[in-house]
C-alpha cells in the first residue's frame, strides 16, 4: 500500500465521531421536546391560536440547530482557529449594536430584529474560540503577566462590559468563568488566577451594588434562600412550590399546575427544570443531572485525547460552558442563585440558545474525529495518547496534553536501569571471549 493510500485510509471519518456524546445530546433533545410541549400548551391555548404554537417553533429551532451541528461537525475544527480574529470582531460589533439598537424587552436590551436574535449567545462560543487560539499560540509565555493576565483581563473586561450594559449578568458570569477555566488549564500560574479572581469578584460586587437591576435580584435571593416557600419573589416561590409538589415521583407527565398562566413565568424556557421536578419528581430531575454529567465526561474525554493544544482548550471550554449553564439554570430553580433568564441547554425553548449549543456540540464532535491522531493539520497518523489533566498548582507546564497528542514524557524504571543492564551484558561477553581464547 502506498503512502497516499495509507493517508486516505487513516483519514478521520464519520465512524470516528463520539457517538456516546451524540446519544446524550439526542436524549436531552427528545426529553426537551416532551417537556416544552407539556409546559407551554396552557399558555399557547390561552394566548395563541393553537396549543402547538410553542412546540412547533421549538422544533423549528431544533431543526436549525441540528443543521448547525452537522455543518460544524463536518468542518475540521482547525478552521475556527484561522478565523478566530474576524469572528471576535463580528461578535464585538454585534454586542455594541445590541447596546445601541437592541429591542427593549422585560427591562433589558439583549436582542436584535424584533427579539429573534440574541448576539450574546453565539458570542459565548466566539470568545472561547479566540481565547483557545490565543492561549495555544502563547504557550508557556502566558505565565508572564504582560503576555498572560493583562491581555486576558482586558479582553474579558471589554466583552463583560458590553454584555453587562444590556444588562445580562448571568451570561457575563458564564463567559468569564469558562474563559478563566481554560486560562488556568493552559498553564496560568496560581498568583495570576488569585489576582484575576480577586479583581473579578470586586468588579462583580461593584456592579451588584451600583445596579438596581442586579441588586433587586440578589436581594430577592438573600430574602428567600432560607425559606424559598416563604419568599415574596414570585418566581422563586412558584419554582419552589413546583419542586415540593412533585416530591420523589412527581405528579405525572402533563399534570403540572404551576405551568398555567398566573403561576410560574416562562415555564417552558427559564424555569423548565421546575416543571420537570413537578411532573416527574426527583427521579426526573436526577435523570437530567445525570445526562449533563455524562456530557461533561464525554467532553473532557475528547479534550484529553485531542492532538493539539487549541483543540484541547476549545473542547474543555465548550464542555465547561454547557455544563456550567445547566448548573446555573438548576441553581436558579432551586433558589441558590439569583433569578436569571438562563436556559437549560438542549431542553429549554429558545432560538439563539438552541442553535448556539448545538453548533458548539458540532465543533466538539469535529474535535472528536481526531482523537488519538497526531495532527489535524497534516497527514493523519494515529498515535497513542495516555494524557491526563494535571490540575496541580505547582505544575508550571500546561495542564493539558501537549501538541501531538502525547503526555509529557516521564522517566521510566526501564530507562533508569538501561545502563547498568548494558554494563552487565558487556562484562559477560568479555568473560566469554576470554574463556574462548584460553
Amino acid at each position: 500500500m502506498t503512502a497516499a493510500s495509507q493517508n486516505l485510509t487513516n483519514r478521520p471519518s464519520a465512524s470516528r465521531y463520539d457517538w456516546g456524546l451524540i446519544t446524550i445530546v439526542t436524549a436531552l433533545l427528545l426529553f426537551g421536546m416532551v417537556m416544552v410541549f407539556s409546559a407551554s400548551y396552557p399558555w399557547a391555548m390561552t394566548f395563541q391560536t393553537t396549543p402547538f404554537f410553542y412546540i412547533l417553533r421549538h422544533l423549528q429551532w431544533i431543526a436549525l440547530g441540528v443543521g448547525a451541528l452537522i455543518a460544524a461537525a463536518t468542518i475540521p475544527y482547525t478552521v475556527w482557529e484561522r478565523w478566530s480574529v474576524p469572528l471576535l470582531a463580528v461578535g464585538l460589533v454585534a454586542l455594541m449594536a445590541v447596546v445601541v439598537l437592541g429591542d427593549a424587552r422585560f427591562g433589558a436590551r439583549r436582542t436584535l430584529f424584533d427579539g429573534s436574535v440574541q448576539p450574546s449567545e453565539p458570542v459565548k462560543i466566539i470568545v472561547l474560540i479566540y481565547i483557545s487560539t490565543w492561549l495555544a499560540s502563547k504557550g508557556s509565555r502566558i505565565r508572564d503577566i504582560n503576555y498572560g493576565l493583562i491581555p486576558f483581563g482586558i479582553l474579558m473586561g471589554i466583552v463583560a462590559g458590553l454584555i453587562v450594559a444590556q444588562p445580562d449578568i448571568s451570561t457575563t458570569i458564564l463567559i468569564v468563568t469558562t474563559a478563566s477555566i481554560i486560562f488556568f488549564l493552559a498553564g496560568a500560574e496560581k498568583k495570576q488566577i488569585l489576582f484575576g479572581g480577586s479583581i473579578a469578584i470586586g468588579t462583580f460586587w461593584l456592579i451588584v451594588t451600583r445596579s438596581g437591576y442586579a441588586q433587586r435580584r440578589v436581594d430577592a435571593l438573600l430574602q428567600s434562600i432560607r425559606n424559598p416557600l416563604g419568599s415574596t419573589e414570585h418566581q422563586i416561590f412558584q419554582a419552589s412550590e413546583a419542586l415540593v409538589t412533585g416530591g420523589p415521583l412527581g405528579a405525572g407527565l402533563g399534570n403540572s399546575l404551576e405551568k398555567f398562566p398566573g403561576n410560574l413565568p416562562l415555564s417552558w424556557s427559564d424555569n423548565i427544570f421546575a416543571i420537570i421536578g413537578e411532573e416527574l419528581g426527583l427521579i426526573g430531575t436526577l435523570l437530567v443531572i445525570l445526562l449533563f454529567a455524562l456530557f461533561a465526561y464525554r467532553g473532557l474525554r475528547i479534550a484529553s485525547r485531542t492532538p493539539d493544544m487549541f483543540g484541547s482548550l476549545l473542547a474543555v471550554g465548550i464542555t465547561a460552558l454547557v455544563t456550567l449553564q445547566a448548573l446555573l439554570h438548576i441553581a436558579v430553580v432551586v433558589a441558590v442563585a439569583p433569578p436569571t433568564g438562563i436556559t437549560l441547554p438542549f431542553v429549554s425553548f429558545g432560538g439563539s440558545s438552541m442553535i448556539t449549543m448545538l453548533g458548539a456540540t458540532g465543533i466538539l464532535l469535529s474535535i472528536s474525529r481526531y482523537q488519538g491522531w497526531q495532527s489535524a493539520r497534516g497527514p493523519s497518523r494515529k498515535t497513542t495518547n495516555n494524557a491526563t489533566f494535571d490540575l496541580r498548582w505547582g505544575n508550571r507546564r500546561t495542564r493539558l496534553p501537549s501538541a501531538g497528542g502525547s503526555a509529557p514524557a516521564r522517566k521510566s524504571t526501564a530507562n533508569k536501569n538501561k545502563r547498568p543492564a548494558t554494563r552487565s551484558a558487556t562484562r559477560s561477553a568479555t568473560r566469554s571471549a576470554s574463556t574462548t581464547r584460553r
